[in-house]
């Protein structure tokens, strides 16, 4: 029975990709690559900034010179965050929903804590989440299971107890090597077939459908 739903934040709950294409163009154009269209940017996420910044630099790009993309972005982005990022259409509903129904929230995101704590205040002030986790240093990243060690101790739950909602493989990989019950959120960045093949256990059309999935596992 779920008692509780944890979801990552970009391309879940909220649409940051234009504030996070922003930081990441000015980053390569600091080093002197070449930036993308914001929309391209989405293939990028999911795996931490890290790995969006090897993917968004051309191939072979010297270690060196992603480090300092990197550093560019991790200056850039806690100023800019909350710049353009939006929630998606029915996603304050279905938290209000979910809240209303007595399943406890969370937040667990591979990007960088400070600013997923920043956007959560900014964007979704009300939402009383349990945990809000972004990454920090020496803490697993998703898929790695050993990424929801503070999510199971904050909740005081156990996995089968918890629906993990995200738009991306890497979620779904995380949910369910994690014990959780995999949620897809296909208005993200990634199809609902790919997260289908991933491994998706729930896979809505919407957020109000999500809630109805949600409630009925409850």
């Amino acid at each position: 029975m779920i008692q509780a739903v944890v979801f990552d934040l970009d391309g879940t709950l909220l649409d940051t990709i234009p504030d996070i294409a922003g930081s990441l163009n000015r980053a390569l154009a600091a080093c002197g690559l070449p930036t993308h269209p914001v929309r391209v940017c989405e293939r990028f996420v999911g795996g931490g900034i890290r790995e969006a910044v090897r993917k968004a630099a051309p191939e072979n790009t010297p270690a060196e010179v992603l480090d300092q993309v990197l550093s560019a972005y991790l200056a850039d982005y806690p100023n800019h965050c909350t710049d353009t990022t939006r929630c998606y259409p029915g996603v304050p509903r279905l938290l209000a929903g979910l809240e209303e129904a007595g399943m406890v929230l969370g937040v667990l995101s591979n990007k960088t804590e400070g600013p997923t704590r920043r956007i959560i205040e900014t964007l979704l002030p009300g939402v009383p989440f349990r945990c809000v986790f972004g990454r920090v240093d020496g803490r697993p990243l998703k898929p790695d299971p050993a990424a929801a060690a503070p999510v199971l101790e904050a909740l005081a739950l156990p996995p089968s107890d918890i629906a993990y909602v995200g738009d991306s493989g890497t979620d779904m990989q995380f949910a369910r090597a994690a014990g959780m019950l995999a949620a897809a959120a296909p208005w993200g960045y990634r199809s609902r077939s790919e997260l289908v093949a991933m491994g998706a256990e729930l896979t809505p059309d919407s957020p109000e459908g999500l809630l109805t999935l949600l409630l009925a596992a409850a």
